[in-house]
């Protein structure tokens, strides 16, 4: 009897802990998620910056892939166990955007439109599929040390 108890006792601490790890790992999904919003970000400062229209007709072509990506990274900071995970995914994409802006802040304008005209050149091409495409791609190339969940 208290051997059953036991191993019922370690099974439900494994669950536990295999559950709570998962909450702190990158599906392929998440990945794929923030490399959109990274992508939509960058180039909403950019187009802010250069003062064009880009960012406005990307968004416009792409909204409802950019609602989903922004929906599956709000799931993923729920996963970790955010309070309100809205709250936390908002304050994410300020202070990514607040550094973005800082790195373009320390070189002129002209350069940072010039140095931006083959990434805006492809955000005007790209549609819902495209995006998926290049977000896919970056979150495969993706070099950080953020785990990767096992499923």
């Amino acid at each position: 009897m208290r051997k059953a108890v036991l191993a019922a006792i370690l099974a439900v601490a494994s669950v536990q802990g295999a559950s709570a790890a998962d909450r702190r790992c990158y599906s392929p999904v998440d990945m794929e998620a923030e490399q959109a919003i990274v992508f939509q970000t960058n180039l909403m400062v950019i187009s802010s910056a250069c003062r064009d229209e880009v960012y406005g007709e990307f968004r416009a072509r792409n909204s409802s892939a950019i609602i989903r990506y922004q929906r599956i990274m709000i799931a993923h900071f729920r996963r970790e166990g955010a309070r309100n995970a809205q709250n936390e995914f908002d304050s994410w994409n300020t202070s990514l955007a607040n550094e973005i802006a800082l790195k373009q802040g320390a070189e002129p304008t002209v350069e940072v439109c010039q140095n931006a005209a083959s990434l805006e050149k492809m955000a005007s091409t790209l549609d819902s599929r495209g995006l998926h495409e290049y977000a896919v791609a970056q979150a495969a190339s993706a070099t950080d040390p953020r785990q990767r969940c096992a499923r």
